[in-house]
């Protein structure tokens, strides 16, 4: 699927940090580790799950919508997928990121779950950025400053996305200069 793809699109909005999304993207990041290891073969065995995006940060405004990532060879991306499609989420493919098997669910309480190569590019850089916004409250001040703005400026999830990148952009370049 394309990123213009109409159904990826959706409102959103930013919020306040919610000091329960810790405990709560701890929980489905367990669940969905808990679910995996009992997959036939391989999969089972190499898969890890993590907690990532904004609401992994203490303190950082996000959407109110958990981001977990899970991590697994890249043989296995479909499986694992296939698997989290069974637990209610719906899958949307790539959604304009080569790599990444991107799935949603919206319910009482909203989550994205990003399926990638473990130890790959994605899986690293996301993993990055969040210890690098978690070590520096400046970065992590500007990054929320940029998703309040690129929030009031869109309201829509494409243009808010691409309303951000290049802070994104900028802060991923910090942190891998400073090696996380």
């Amino acid at each position: 699927m394309s990123n213009t793809t109409p159904e990826l699109d959706e409102p959103i909005h930013v919020v306040p940090y919610d000091p329960t999304w810790a405990a709560l993207g701890r929980a489905l990041a367990e669940r969905l580790a808990a679910g995996l290891r009992g997959l036939p073969g391989a999969v089972g065995g190499a898969v890890e799950v993590e907690h990532i995006g904004s609401t992994s940060v203490p303190g950082l405004a996000a959407k109110p919508v958990l981001d977990v990532q899970v991590g697994c060879a890249a043989g296995d991306v479909e499986a694992v997928a296939g698997h989290v499609r069974g637990l209610g989420f719906e899958d949307l493919g790539e959604s304009g990121v080569p790599g990444r098997r991107y799935l949603r669910r919206r319910s009482e309480q909203s989550a994205n779950v990003h399926v990638v190569a473990l130890g790959g590019r994605l899986w690293a850089d996301n993993l990055l950025f969040r210890d690098h916004l978690r070590a520096h409250p400046e970065a992590a001040a500007r990054y929320a400053r940029a998703k309040r703005e690129a929030a009031g400026a869109t309201g829509r999830l494409l243009a808010y996305s691409e309303h951000k990148a290049a802070t994104v952009a900028e802060l991923l370049a910090e942190a891998r200069a400073a090696g996380a």
